[in-house]
């Protein structure tokens, strides 16, 4: 844990002037970087000009630096939505974000067949990557967050929950509480407090706790730092009957409409290759090629998921097992198939049918839902969006063979739940194209 230093009171209380949480206060200071960004608009466009006085370039090109403005606008607004991610994830999550929104730009001047600079494209995107990785940089290096521990233990449950030195690279401090902890004005040198829950309240806690709410004191629960951390939502105990999560019903309508899109998009890329791994399933060995099974969908509902053999026939109908490394069930062709998630194609007919989306929790069979709903809190409420064929936890975690790692794959997958976004699913997909070659996490 990190020792105490120094800090002038009257600094930290400027630092500290309201009650805003750590990812209220990482929202409010990419505001601030995010208007401060239009600087690089107005270089691009300095740029363009000058190049144009030049002759180096034509009016396009000052014209589409222009047009840049709205994927700048679109990718702050992503990044502002992003901001509660972990730091480990931060600087994956700028990358996707801001390429995204230029990529969709000349997609839309190739289909309405717009004449556009792809130079100038590349100036405001390089720019504006820049800029708001180093403003990433500069506010980790320049505003940790300095927490202390109110109560006793508050580190070790971190520890055992995140392992050791996870606050290590974050922008989070660790400090133990300071002599002289009664007076509260030695306190307000940090910028929050952590707390454990279960600890039974006493008048002199309560007190402290008000005088540090008053002060302007950020209050932790030793969960809420864990989900910081960790990219987890800590699961509760089965004492905590009020604990729930709602989902996101607007982004919801909008992901619905990008995964239709996407899927008849993509079509002529991935129906080919549906038709070769087809070939390849039957001749490598008999049965059909297709394989269907009941999982649990959006609000538990039941549907058929589709998938290519990769089993051999007669074993691969069995519920509520577990695949293992090396398992005999499986195929040549289908250990390939699997490392390289070919045998989850087909499920693109059920995300244009509605049942399933390109990112969300992965479906599980019903008599596995039903086993983990009564032995694992907070099961049920994976299910409050759509099952998708990659997600948070596949990408961060792999696959769960027990029921041990099924507890920590669920935590990943409620976070999902607590925090899907726009920004959140271009970084699981940048992680899924990234780890596809890898076969990380097949079984």
């Amino acid at each position: 844990m990190t020792m105490p230093t120094t800090h002038d009171p009257l600094r930290s209380r400027a630092d500290r002037d309201t009650l805003a949480s750590s990812t209220a206060r990482r929202q409010s200071a990419q505001l601030v970087w995010s208007f401060a960004g239009g600087i690089t608009l107005a270089l691009s466009y300095a740029i363009a000009i000058g190049l144009m006085r030049l002759g180096w370039v034509t009016l396009e090109f000052a014209e589409t630096v222009l047009w840049c403005t709205l994927p700048y606008l679109l990718c702050t607004h992503w990044i502002y939505r992003g901001a509660g991610l972990p730091s480990a994830e931060r600087t994956s999550m700028l990358l996707v974000t801001t390429m995204a929104p230029f990529l969709l730009l000349m997609l839309g001047f190739a289909l309405f067949h717009q004449p556009y600079s792809r130079g100038a494209v590349l100036l405001v995107y390089l720019l504006c990557t820049m800029w708001f990785v180093a403003g990433d940089r500069l506010r980790k290096q320049s505003r940790t967050q300095r927490l202390v521990c109110v109560d006793p233990g508050v580190a070790d449950q971190l520890t055992q929950w995140c392992g050791e030195g996870s606050w290590s690279g974050h922008d989070i401090e660790l400090h133990p509480m300071p002599t002289g902890a009664e007076d509260v004005a030695n306190l307000l040198v940090f910028d929050g407090a952590i707390l454990d829950r279960r600890i039974a309240a006493s008048s002199e806690r309560s007190q402290l706790l008000g005088k540090l709410k008053l002060s302007h004191m950020r209050l932790y629960s030793v969960e809420a730092v864990a989900e910081l951390l960790t990219g987890r939502k800590m699961l509760p105990t089965e004492q905590d009957e009020l604990w729930e999560l709602d989902g996101n019903p607007a982004y919801d309508v909008i992901k619905r409409a990008i995964d239709a899109i996407s899927v008849l998009v993509t079509a002529p890329l991935w129906l080919p290759l549906c038709i070769l791994v087809a070939l390849a399933v039957g001749v490598s060995s008999p049965g059909p090629i297709f394989f269907s099974q009941t999982r649990v969908g959006l609000n538990g509902r039941s549907f058929k998921i589709w998938k290519f053999r990769s089993m051999r026939l007669n074993v691969a109908t069995e519920d509520g097992l577990f695949a293992s490394p090396g398992d005999s069930r499986i195929t040549p062709v289908g250990q390939f198939i699997r490392r390289m998630r070919l045998d989850e194609l087909p499920q693109f007919w059920n995300v244009l049918k509605g049942e399933m989306s390109l990112i969300g929790p992965r479906p599980e069979q019903r008599a596995l839902v039903d086993k983990f709903a009564t032995r694992i809190p907070a099961y049920p409420y994976r299910h409050l969006v759509r099952p998708g064929i990659t997600g948070w936890a596949q990408v961060l975690q792999g696959y769960a063979g027990n029921e041990e790692e099924t507890a920590i794959k669920l935590s990943y997958d409620l976070y999902y739940v607590a925090h899907y976004s726009v920004a959140l699913d271009l970084l699981i997909a940048y992680k899924t194209l990234r780890i596809v070659a890898s076969g990380f996490g097949a079984r």
